[in-house]
């Protein structure tokens, strides 16, 4: 057990019970509630983030891992509805769709090692934006249990009513108020689907391109920029003729790419970086990476600046308003990272494997 904690840089748990049914998971919660004992709900660990784990002594307190509940619930082909578990990956996820006639295209790159309940309730600052990528964008039903007031069921229906509901008392919420049970996605029959790839566009110059790309109403599939290589990878789906005139629109604006994927060696390119997604825990590089959340605005300053010390900056996560970063600093810099803060443009950031 203390191998899976430290690995993920998170201190190891009194105990731990992995429940294999909905019904086992929340027959765990209320004993536990009842017992007044600590509990943390943890999937494959790749999102825990130190304020969550340590709100109260994790060695202290019971980890109730959601690995085992994995199982598709039930598939609605006609409305292109998939209800699972909250335990399964996102790479079982993507499984189960291609094996139905589905797929995942319209959602962005996320950690195919994660659990949907994860990447659901994990931490992000600022409201939630919609078009954005983000699997928040296609959750359109759940199942919680909040200890406090039993269970809670967001119904899956043809038009939502517009009045409040308790939605984001669980996700984005780090299991702090309950358990995310299951969740109900949308899927999409897959569509024609192209990458371009462009070299040597510093990050400034990235920033204004795509500022140019969201106030024309374009919407990447997905987003993927390195610092390093000053690489822009830039992902798109739709039907063949919108496909093609958003194309032709970049072609107006955008540099000439570098390479252009498309078909099957899109799905493989992506599927490439999200095996590589440095939004794990896990990942080789964790302990001296740190994330931080931009306004497009902010990019626009000098890196060195804006960064610090910084050896790499990974972008897989880039909307209108929100520009996610991972920050990876040579061992050696790491004093200086510390004590670098950033200007006012930042929205939040902390260490991925520290406090």
């Amino acid at each position: 057990m203390s191998a899976f904690y430290s690995d993920r840089g998170l201190t190891a748990p009194a105990s731990e019970e992995s429940p294999e049914t909905i019904r086992e998971c929340r027959d765990t919660l209320r004993r536990l509630h009842t017992a007044g004992t600590p509990w943390r709900l943890i999937g494959q660990g790749q999102h825990v983030r130190h304020a969550a784990w340590t709100a109260s002594p994790p060695e202290e307190a019971v980890a109730i891992r959601t690995t085992a509940m994995n199982r598709v619930i039930e598939i609605n082909r006609a409305s292109g509805i998939l209800r699972v578990e909250a335990g399964i990956t996102y790479g079982e996820l993507i499984d189960v769709a291609r094996e139905e006639g589905f797929s995942l295209q319209r959602y962005g790159l996320h950690p195919a090692s994660a659990t949907v309940g994860g990447l659901l309730c994990r931490f992000r600052p600022g409201p939630p934006e919609l078009r954005a990528g983000d699997l928040l964008d296609g959750c359109v039903g759940l199942g919680a249990h909040d200890p406090d007031a039993d269970d809670y069921r967001y119904l899956v229906a043809p038009r939502k009513a517009s009045g409040p509901d308790l939605r984001y008392h669980f996700l984005g919420r780090e299991g702090r108020h309950g358990a995310l049970l299951d969740v109900a996605l949308v899927l999409w029959k897959p569509q024609a689907q192209r990458l371009l790839i462009f070299d040597d566009l510093p990050l400034a110059d990235t920033s204004s391109l795509m500022t140019r790309l969201f106030r024309a109403g374009i919407r990447p599939g997905f987003v993927h920029y390195s610092l390093a290589s000053s690489t822009l990878q830039l992902g798109l789906v739709g039907p063949g003729q919108l496909l093609h005139s958003r194309a032709k629109w970049i072609e107006t604006v955008f540099p000439e790419p570098a390479e252009t994927l498309v078909g099957d060696d899109v799905s493989r390119r992506k599927a490439w970086l999200q095996a590589r997604h440095p939004d794990r825990r896990t990942q080789p590089q964790a302990a001296a990476t740190r994330v931080a959340w931009f306004t497009p605005a902010a990019l626009q300053e000098d890196p060195e600046t804006l960064l610090g010390p910084v050896a790499d900056v990974e972008i897989p996560s880039w909307t209108s308003q929100r520009i996610e970063a991972f920050l990876r600093y040579d061992p050696a810099d790491l004093l200086a990272a510390r004590a670098h803060t950033f200007p006012p443009g930042t929205t939040w950031a902390a260490w991925w494997q520290r406090p």
